[in-house]
């Protein structure tokens, strides 16, 4: 059972359907000799507090939305619509490289505007996905994308 199973299940309308839920890894901890320094010192604590905030961000999409999930205590719970989805990539570092994790950023035109989705397993693959349904949605809806071309 996944942590959002309730909050997903009860978001998604009958109209739409789940496609993917992703959370943040730590698979990079590993390869970060920071990472341990940091956990020495602290006696493993910095490494639980690091697996707790990474899944504890949840990213959900639909083949409306994309739903995120965010927090330990409380919940906060925003969404973009797909539609409104300009533009996304994924970077990756040197060690993200290494444990096949990336950040994958979207930008959008509502008001949450620029989102960064942290440490995601397989991030290209995941962006890729995201990209083919926001596209999707644009079409069905008949959404131009306007650029700005100013010289």
């Amino acid at each position: 059972m996944r942590i959002n199973d309730k909050i997903i299940a009860n978001m998604i309308h009958s109209d739409e359907n789940f496609i993917w839920e992703v959370t943040g890894s730590i698979a990079d901890v590993k390869y970060n000799p920071f990472y341990w320094i940091l956990a020495v010192m602290t006696c493993g604590i910095f490494l639980i507090a690091l697996y707790y905030n990474r899944i504890y961000h949840s990213y959900v999409l639909t083949s409306q939305r994309l739903i995120i999930i965010s927090g330990i205590f409380t919940k906060d719970v925003d969404e973009i619509e797909l539609f409104r989805i300009v533009d996304s990539s994924s970077s990756q570092s040197m060690i993200d490289l290494w444990a096949d994790l990336g950040d994958i950023f979207v930008s959008s035109t509502d008001k949450t505007g620029f989102l960064r989705l942290h440490k995601i397993k397989n991030p290209h693959a995941v962006r890729d996905s995201l990209r083919q349904y926001y596209v999707a949605a644009r079409d069905s809806r008949g959404t131009v994308m306007l650029e700005n071309i100013s010289g």
